[in-house]
């Protein structure tokens, strides 16, 4: 299997990475900066190429097995030239229906009761104002994916998404928010690279959302 990668220089996109190479996979991470990226592997290709340039991505898509994408709307993009970005992977893959995307998601539009995501609860009241922006482009990527005519599959972290252990024990959901029992919505970065190679291998969750926790 040969994964288009695009953000593999992220915190999650380099788990990403660490982990299909354990499995055996072949990586071609997709990078505006290469330098960005300092994993080294023989199974691993780095390419400099940027999803605003809908030319590039059409490109690259040809060799693709399987795509992910591991962009932010925070960083060095701003909310406006994430969703360009994924508009540009749309256009690209509605040409080719059959060829598989899975979208690294946000945890906000997981529903923490049925019917109401965690942005539309006064759980917002709680997050800074300038991350909002970013929470809001992520939902109305989930929506441009919904409305297109692609194999995709949104994965949607915990609300704290940190550095921890593969442990393997999480639990995934689909469109709901995963609580522990203290009650709070968390994983690792390592559970849930190891949970999304696991999708690339054995596909559940085709046209959906899902979700990840402990």
């Amino acid at each position: 299997m040969n994964i288009l990668l695009f953000g593999g220089s992220g915190n999650i996109g380099q788990r990403i990475i660490k982990e299909a190479l354990r499995k055996g996979y072949q990586v071609n991470a997709v990078q505006r900066n290469p330098g960005n990226l300092a994993i080294k592997d023989s199974q691993l290709t780095i390419t400099k190429g940027d999803m605003l340039n809908k030319t590039e991505v059409g490109q690259l898509i040809r060799y693709a097995g399987v795509v992910v994408s591991a962009i932010s709307a925070a960083g060095n993009s701003t909310p406006e030239q994430f969703k360009s970005a994924n508009i540009n992977l749309i256009n690209v893959l509605e040409k080719h229906p059959t060829l598989r995307a899975i979208i690294v998601g946000g945890a906000a539009n997981t529903e923490i009761a049925p019917g109401l995501r965690a942005m539309d609860s006064p759980m917002m009241e709680q997050i800074p104002e300038e991350w909002k922006p970013d929470i809001y482009a992520h939902a109305a990527v989930l929506d441009l994916y919904k409305a297109s005519n692609t194999n995709w599959t949104y994965f949607s972290p915990a609300v704290f998404v940190g550095p921890g252990e593969r442990t393997g024990q999480y639990r995934l959901g689909t469109t709901n928010m995963i609580f522990d029992s203290n009650g709070e919505s968390k994983i690792s970065y390592e559970d849930y690279a190891m949970a999304l190679v696991e999708e690339i291998a054995n596909p559940r969750h085709i046209r959906q959302q899902f979700s990840i926790g402990y």
